[in-house]
């Protein structure tokens, strides 16, 4: 629910609550700066709107299957014209659901010269009822004739205790609480789920070593995960390896990677908080969005190269 971000984020909860009551701009522009809350309250602040209240409607939407809310994702490294064309071709019949309709536009700094052109000119001319949302880390990267068509939002930056505490999780040092996380159901371990997380430690092992070289290889780590639901799981173990990294960091106790703990050693020297927090940030982004995305393998390779930007 938006109201549980009044607090961790006061001056975007009060613009967003006046937007919603004095009235809805046309398009709003987040400047996330790596906030580890920013997503969540943006897809609240969607969830309110689109839903009013409809459960129905906020289970669509999480689900990623509610046709009037349309993501738009770089395809490789930039956001092209075509996708921008399409987005517009879906939003021109009448909608039969719902009298608004967003669209959120991730890494909108990406947007190629055509691209952005495309989506100034549907800034413009905006349609009733359809609304914007632009996604970046990097204003200054952006078209400024795009910029100042939006309400700009900018989160805060948090500071390290924040994101300690938003990573603080209660479980106990062992494989099987690792797998009742991911999984939910502890009695389904079996070696499935041993060689799984092996394939978890290969992958973080060989990237951390080889970098964005790991594109090249990917396919040895991922060709038998057809499911979403399985990568998913992947990347979730993924960024469990990274939290309990940062943890031995700060000197705290590994929560679930104890059994592999000579890698926690080995890439705690090579990597800095800082740099650990920005690999779990982009992975706590992508992550959600992998049921929105259709083409795996640039899926993973954002991921990769993000993480290294």
């Amino acid at each position: 629910m938006l109201e549980e971000y009044e607090k961790k984020e006061p001056i975007i909860y009060r613009q967003i609550s006046n937007s919603i009551k004095n009235g809805l701009s046309h398009a709003y522009l987040f400047e996330l700066n790596d906030n580890i809350y920013a997503y969540e309250m943006i897809m609240s602040f969607v969830k309110k709107v689109l839903s009013n209240g409809d459960d129905n409607i906020a289970k669509r939407i999480d689900d990623g299957n509610y046709p009037e809310l349309k993501h738009i994702f770089p395809d490789g490294q930039l956001i092209r014209k075509e996708q921008l064309e399409e987005l517009q071709k879906s939003f021109s019949t009448i909608s039969l659901e719902n009298d608004k309709r967003f669209y959120i536009i991730h890494d909108s700094e990406k947007l190629n010269v055509a691209a952005a052109n495309s989506l100034l000119k549907f800034l413009e001319e905006p349609s009733d009822g359809i609304i914007a949302i632009l996604l970046t880390n990097n204003i200054n990267l952006m078209l400024k004739t795009i910029v100042s068509r939006c309400q700009i939002l900018t989160f805060s930056k948090n500071k390290l205790e924040d994101y300690i505490k938003f990573n603080q999780i209660t479980s106990n040092i062992t494989l099987h609480k690792l797998f009742f996380t991911i999984w939910k159901n502890k009695d389904e371990l079996n070696e499935y789920h041993r060689n799984f997380v092996k394939k978890v430690i290969e992958f973080i092992n060989y990237y951390e070593k080889n970098k964005l070289k790991t594109i090249v290889y990917e396919n040895r780590f991922f060709e038998e995960f057809n499911d979403k639901i399985e990568l998913n799981k992947f990347f979730e173990c993924v960024i469990l390896f990274y939290r309990d990294l940062l943890r031995y960091k700060f000197g705290s106790d590994v929560l679930y990677f104890d059994d592999y703990i000579d890698y926690i050693r080995e890439f705690s020297c090579i990597n800095t908080e800082e740099m650990i927090i920005k690999k779990i940030n982009t992975l706590l982004e992508k992550v959600r969005l992998i049921k929105n995305n259709v083409n795996t393998s640039m899926f993973i390779d954002g991921i990769i190269i993000d993480m290294e930007e």
